[in-house]
């Protein structure tokens, strides 16, 4: 398959599974009146880890790498670990020359520098945030790499269904900021801090919504979902605007795919409870009366990411008739996230 950068592959992509996260923009949640789910225990986010590794002695955790456009890419593949330190030794598949080497798609590099060590972690439960200790090494990058690390630990160990917040140590010091480039640490990093973040023409940063969309993007014969964070114009109905977001498609073409044609368009984005319903017209539907399964649970993900939303129904013209390629029906009941995103195994 070739990387046309355009519609076409989107059809004939398998389904690719999805993992679970708590992925909120905090100030941004009031406006589509949905409350977060409750916190998850920390038994519960065992009984969870456990799941996902079929494989004894093994667990697929959510780990970031840099692809070969540059963008932070959420991965899962398979790690070996003891049971007891399951983040520290996500974080270690994240370190150049490391662990992961032989494992990552073509193309894919770790974000951590050589020689970095997880000294420790700690995390609170309290206050739902893990403590980061690194070794020196972690100090030893290029500036045009800082945001890179900040986005890849801060999302990787927020995919931990217990952790919301994130303190980098160096050697047992706080980091009050990056060493390199003095991107400030003044307070613990969220998810707020986006990711593989963009901004509008004509947005001012400072007066902004961000939304975070998922697109597509092909190494080899992989194919992969990549997280932007847009900042766009000030708006309450932050579900409506990531929808007509994601519908536009990426702001570099050449190096992203769309995960709907250009006709598409989303009629209305309702909230139920905790979830949501998004209606689309008949243009979604492919000449086969299906609809590409991609397109389907980007707008899942996305919606999940930026809202406090539990699940999405998806429906056309008000019929809960949404079948997609994969021969899911996403209109009978909300879907929600699914366990994993990117599930690769050499």
């Amino acid at each position: 398959m070739t990387r046309n950068k355009g519609i076409v592959m989107i059809s004939a992509l398998a389904s690719v599974a999805l993992l679970s996260g708590c992925s909120l923009f905090g100030s941004q949640e009031a406006s589509t009146q949905i409350d977060p789910p409750p916190p998850l225990s920390a038994e519960t986010m065992m009984d969870q880890i456990e799941e996902v590794g079929a494989a004894e002695g093994k667990f697929k955790p959510m780990l970031y790498y840099e692809d070969m456009d540059g963008y932070i890419v959420p991965l899962s593949i398979p790690i070996a670990y003891d049971g007891v330190d399951y983040a520290k030794t996500a974080l270690e598949y994240m370190v150049k020359g490391g662990s992961s080497d032989g494992l990552l798609p073509e193309g894919f590099t770790a974000l951590l520098p050589e020689g970095t060590k997880v000294l420790s972690i700690d995390i609170d439960k309290t206050d739902r945030t893990a403590t980061v200790d690194f070794s020196k090494q972690f100090t030893q990058y290029e500036a045009k790499d800082e945001r890179k690390i900040l986005e890849g630990v801060t999302w990787a160990l927020t995919n931990f269904p217990t952790v919301d917040y994130v303190e980098l140590w160096v050697e047992g010091k706080r980091l009050t900021e990056m060493p390199v480039a003095r991107t400030p640490l003044d307070e613990p990093l969220s998810r707020k801090f986006g990711i593989n973040v963009e901004v509008a023409k004509g947005v001012q940063y400072n007066r902004s919504t961000p939304v975070t969309l998922y697109f597509m993007n092909q190494a080899a014969d992989f194919d992969y979902y990549v997280p932007v964070t847009r900042m766009i114009e000030l708006t309450e109905d932050v579900a409506s605007a990531t929808v007509a977001e994601l519908v536009k498609g990426p702001l570099q073409p050449n190096k992203l795919e769309a995960v709907f044609m250009p006709s598409v368009k989303a009629t209305s984005v309702m909230s139920d409870d905790n979830n949501l319903t998004v209606d689309f017209d008949p243009s979604i539907v492919a000449d086969n009366s299906k609809i590409p399964a991609e397109s389907l649970q980007a707008v899942i993900l996305s919606l999940t990411e930026t809202t406090a939303a539990k699940g999405v129904k998806i429906t056309v013209e008000g019929k809960t008739q949404a079948v997609g390629t994969d021969d899911k029906n996403y209109g009978a009941k909300p879907v929600s996230r699914p366990n994993v995103v990117n599930r690769f195994e050499m």
